[in-house]
């Protein structure tokens, strides 16, 4: 992910990351996928944020995020049942969304196990 969008995942989400690296003012947190996620991952993660801040659920702390078998994993400790449902279903739609530009994918449409979309078929 670029360090641009990273930022915007990890500053307004903190206290998901209690591990984020900060240099030169900016968060960086090493997620291992590409750019075309940053809406399902930043509703997700806002959604979750959110959760944690309102109710008495348990802390929660993103641990990994990548992707793996065309699909967006999200590796986290804590939490409760909304927030288990909240990252399925950003990981289950995330197999419908090119991972470069985050447009839907029609069909299923696997790249060496990558969803992409028709522009971004061949990369």
């Amino acid at each position: 992910m670029s360090p641009e969008r990273e930022e915007m995942l990890c500053k307004p989400n903190l206290s998901l990351f209690p591990d984020a690296t900060v240099v030169n003012n900016r968060y960086f947190w090493g997620f291992e996928c590409q750019d075309g996620w940053f809406d399902i991952l930043n509703i997700a993660l806002s959604l979750v944020s959110a959760r944690c801040d309102i109710s008495d659920c348990e802390q929660v702390t993103v641990t990994e995020v990548k992707e793996k078998f065309g699909g967006l994993r999200i590796y986290y400790r804590g939490g409760d049942d909304f927030v288990h449902g909240v990252f399925n279903f950003a990981e289950t739609i995330s197999v419908n969304v090119c991972a470069i530009c985050g447009s839907r994918v029609g069909n299923r449409r696997m790249h060496y196990h990558h969803p992409r979309c028709d522009l971004h078929y061949g990369d």
